[in-house]
């Protein structure tokens, strides 16, 4: 964070809410552009029109840094926006160099602070779409500026652990900032502001866990190891908590406890002496970037907790048609697993293998969801036996989702590469992407286009392995958003989950692409690019020739009729599906019925033969 306030120095809490909320601004211009003003010739990138009539400070940025005004028509309201860019992008991915101004008719410029901004766009939308003022979604901003603000006033950038696991841990809990095209990424709805302290993985915290145990009637689990996944806790549990043979053991996070033990159900339960409420005791675990999700080095298995809090777009909670999804998943990667591991060495899945919840049968069907839904606990597989030797797993988030933090770290990387030859960072950056898609996208589109399943490697789910800043190995997690082509999963092959289960995992082939297209391209290469090539739109030209070269080497390796149709049509520039997390929250609708609109595709504009390397 930077101050250019010379008549005295700005507290640290000050500042930090003026930069979240300038990066508030550029997360919603970011989104608004690519869902609504740049699809609708609304907006302009280029030379300064009205010189005469434009605030000093935008005249004054562009003669610094040679960047370009961004124009913004608000034709509904009538209104118009003026910033300045470092240059027009192809994707979208814009660098903010000035403040934002807005001006409305008869009106002087105005400068905008991101409660201004927010409602002048949220306004635009309503009288677009013929709505309401949609006020969750501006608490939902406010919420998000409020996190954003607490975590910079305790960041503390440096460069990761020489210790592997430990520098997994910093990488999941440095994301600073979130989501760049999300209107508001640190959205936390149903938490204070107190528990945001106490358990965000960007402060850098950890916590025991809050123990229950259950009467073993009311078990519910399922597992495909060799243990049940009760026992699998209890042999991770404290010392002290030795298991009842009347009793099972559910570790839970210490906010849902806290959440649960407002329930009348759960009262109630522990009133008969159904469940026993064990307090919050043993190892301290590390929350990782989803929140929910704990981790312990010494442990084997992440637990990914249910947690009753609104994060971003969805509440966390972990219902059991999504218990049972992850098992099923689970159990068809394990068919899979030899073939992939002969065919992409580097890459590795984080299966779901078991879960654990209770069900307290009481007949009152909400109580008994709520109750299931509350303790529902996924097994994740953590690095034992899947890490190879020397690699140090890094969350791509940290390196690829996280402005000018993950630019620095992706810096360290690069530098930490031996130079061969003594090759320019350019080239070493042109090696070091190469070899990333070349791990990730492989796997991803072998398992859609020869079997069927459907990964999100967006940046929160893919793990990167390092050796000297190089990529060595890909590690793929999270089933819950791991689906099946319905084309090629029957019900007959889905019989051992319930009805509700095989719909949620249930995808068209043509939505399935979409979801891959738009996790593998938009939401990580899109942002890599963005990251690795700042600055130098030509090192962005050579970064989308890497891509184009592993499709047409994917193709021709692995290809089939439908995968040549798909890649063709991204070779040819068709455009690639942007999620709408703008027009989605305005409308509050679910994640999965989020629609997609098109984002501008470079790799047509490429030509056939450009050199990659």
């Amino acid at each position: 964070m930077h101050s250019y306030n010379l008549a005295g120095p700005i507290d640290p809490a000050s500042l930090a809410l003026q930069e979240a909320g300038r990066r508030s601004m550029e997360t919603l211009l970011n989104c608004y552009c690519r869902e609504v003003a740049g699809l609708e010739g609304q907006l302009s990138i280029g030379p300064l029109f009205g010189q005469s009539d434009s605030p000093a400070s935008v005249r004054l940025a562009l003669h610094r840094t040679g960047g370009r005004a961004m124009h913004i028509r608000l034709p509904l309201t009538g209104e118009r926006l003026l910033t300045v860019v470092d240059s027009a992008s192809a994707t979208g991915n814009y660098r903010y160099l000035s403040p934002m101004y807005c001006k409305a008719p008869g009106k002087p410029w105005a400068l905008l602070d991101w409660q201004a901004l927010a409602g002048l766009l949220l306004r635009e939308l309503s009288v677009k779409y013929g709505q309401p003022a949609n006020d969750e979604l501006m608490q939902q901003i406010q919420d998000s500026v409020a996190v954003t603000s607490a975590v910079l006033s305790a960041a503390c950038p440096k460069p990761f652990s020489p210790t592997p696991l430990q520098a997994f841990v910093e990488s999941e809990q440095s994301l600073v900032f979130g989501h760049p095209f999300h209107p508001a990424p640190k959205s936390r709805q149903g938490i204070s502001h107190e528990d945001m302290q106490r358990y965000s993985p960007e402060m850098g915290t950890r916590f025991a866990l809050h123990y229950f145990a259950v009467r073993r009637e009311c078990l519910l689990q399922q597992s495909v190891l060799a243990q049940p996944c009760d026992q699998i806790i209890a042999g991770q549990a404290p010392a002290g908590l030795a298991a009842d043979e009347d009793f099972f053991l559910i570790p839970t996070h210490p906010w849902q406890a806290r959440h649960l033990l407002t329930h009348p159900g759960l009262v109630e339960a522990i009133r008969r002496d159904r469940i026993r409420d064990l307090g919050q005791q043993g190892a301290h675990f590390y929350p990782t970037s989803s929140i929910r999700t704990l981790f312990h080095p010494a442990n084997p298995y992440f637990y990914k907790c249910s947690l009753n809090v609104r994060i971003t777009n969805c509440v966390r909670k972990n219902a059991l048609y999504e218990l049972e999804g992850a098992l099923q998943v689970t159990r068809i990667m394990r068919g899979l697993t030899p073939q992939l591991q002969q065919h992409f060495p580097g890459m590795a899945v984080m299966e779901e293998p078991a879960f654990i919840s209770a069900d307290l049968k009481t007949g009152d069907a909400h109580t008994d969801k709520a109750i299931t839904e509350g303790f529902g606990l996924i097994l994740r597989r953590g690095f034992d036996a899947i890490l190879h030797p020397g690699v140090t797993p890094l969350l791509a988030g940290a390196l690829f989702g996280n402005h000018i933090y993950g630019e620095a770290r992706m810096g360290e990387l690069l530098g930490a590469m031996p130079r061969c030859g003594g090759s320019s960072r350019e080239e070493t950056a042109v090696t070091w992407f190469s070899r990333y898609v070349g791990e990730l996208m492989y796997p991803v589109l072998y398992c859609y286009f020869a079997h069927g399943l459907i990964f999100e490697p967006h940046l929160q789910n893919v793990v990167i392995g390092v050796t000297e800043g190089q990529v060595r190995q890909i590690f793929l997690r999270d089933f819950e958003g791991v689906k099946l082509v319905q084309e090629r999963y029957s019900a007959r092959q889905l019989d051992g989950i319930s009805p509700r289960a095989r719909e949620a995992l249930w995808y068209s082939a043509e939505q399935g692409w979409k979801r891959i297209a738009y996790c593998l391209f938009v939401n990580n290469f899109c942002e890599a690019i963005n990251q690795i090539g700042a600055g130098s739109p030509a090192l962005q030209n050579r970064l989308w020739a890497v891509v184009r070269h592993h499709l047409h080497a994917y193709q021709s390796q692995y290809g089939n009729d439908v995968s040549a149709r798909c890649i063709n049509a991204l070779l040819n520039g068709e455009a690639f599906p942007g999620k709408a997390n703008l027009i989605n929250r305005f409308f509050k609708r679910p994640d999965r019925a989020s629609g997609y609109l098109p984002v501008n595709n470079p790799l047509g504009t490429l030509g056939e033969n450009q050199a990659w390397s």
